[in-house]
């Protein structure tokens, strides 16, 4: 298997596994790695494997982190981010004791188990990952259905999402109540999420009749990603006590663009009962595991020439 051949996404077919087996493929030390991922000699290493329940970081969206262990072996490897260039997956890490390192230079075919940290994921590449597809959901509910996902960003810090399309300032204020009101009782309504992987046409019906432009109907590579992310209401983000089963998310975002689609056989994720999406992450199991939302702040923006105008409708609305 060389770099070139792509690592089998586990998680594609079961979002809710977080242990699993793979077999070492390569070892690398992080400067020996393609420009693309070399930040300089941090001490950390990489591991590529034949297959992988790592959820990469993309779209915004942070990577899983976690454990991966030598079967028969007192050997754990922190896996700190994971990466994914042309398809391969990068495990990038470090041994808990350096001095076992040797064993993943001379592991090439050597078994794996693979542990995925459960509560980082769950916030992370569920909760929050199915919380902005409910989102592009509750804007369709509410009459935003002609705004289309723009750009997105998706940490803690200060995520935001932008919908293009024209709104009257007069709405604004009373669709964001409209919004979160929506979004809530999507949330205490539930419904079971699932992925399935169809055929074009048969996607494009589950997801209300037609699929995005970047997924074409003819054979070929394509991408698509979600991205999402909020923050704790309490100003705590997954860092220290977003993770808390009580929090509410004072600010959520979505955006497209991430994992690969093969061909005319999208993958699709629906929630519940509403059109299904495009989408190559996990998510919950239920709508109601997300919790609790609020929409926190509506941002306008007209662009004109690449400069910010003034007008009594906007281009773009920043949430």
């Amino acid at each position: 298997m060389e770099l070139t051949t792509p690592t089998k996404l586990e998680f594609y077919d079961q979002m809710l596994k977080l242990q699993s087996k793979a077999i070492l493929v390569h070892y690398f030390k992080v400067t020996s790695l393609p420009d693309f991922h070399s930040g300089g000699d941090d001490g950390r290493k990489a591991l590529i494997l034949d297959n992988t329940i790592f959820h990469p970081q993309g779209g915004g969206q942070p990577s899983d982190t976690g454990f991966i262990c030598v079967t028969d072996s007192n050997l754990r490897f922190c896996v700190q981010d994971v990466r994914s260039k042309d398809g391969v997956v990068f495990h990038y890490g470090v041994a808990e004791d350096s001095s076992m390192e040797n064993e993943l230079e001379h592991g090439k075919g050597k078994e794996v188990i693979l542990q995925v940290d459960e509560s980082r994921r769950r916030l992370n590449s569920s909760r929050l990952h199915s919380a902005g597809h409910l989102l592009d959901v509750c804007m369709r509910n509410v009459g935003f259905g002609h705004l289309e996902p723009g750009k997105g960003y998706h940490f803690p810090d200060g995520p935001f999402v932008e919908y293009k399309g024209t709104v009257p300032l007069n709405e604004l204020q009373n669709k964001q109540r409209e919004i979160e009101i929506e979004v809530n009782a999507l949330i205490s309504k539930g419904g079971k999420v699932y992925a399935t992987v169809l055929p074009y046409r048969e996607a494009a019906e589950l997801c209300g009749g037609s699929l995005p432009d970047y997924i074409h109907p003819v054979s070929g590579s394509y991408k698509a990603y979600f991205w999402t992310t909020f923050v704790s209401n309490t100003g705590n983000d997954w860092k220290s006590h977003g993770n808390s089963e009580s929090d509410s998310f004072r600010l959520l975002t979505v955006a497209l663009f991430s994992h690969p689609v093969q061909g005319s056989n999208p993958r699709i994720i629906k929630l519940g009962d509403n059109p299904g999406c495009p989408c190559g992450g996990t998510h919950v199991s239920d709508v109601s595991e997300i919790l609790s939302m609020k929409v926190y702040i509506i941002n306008l923006l007209h662009l004109e020439n690449d400069n910010l105008i003034n007008d009594p409708h906007v281009s773009e609305c920043q949430i």
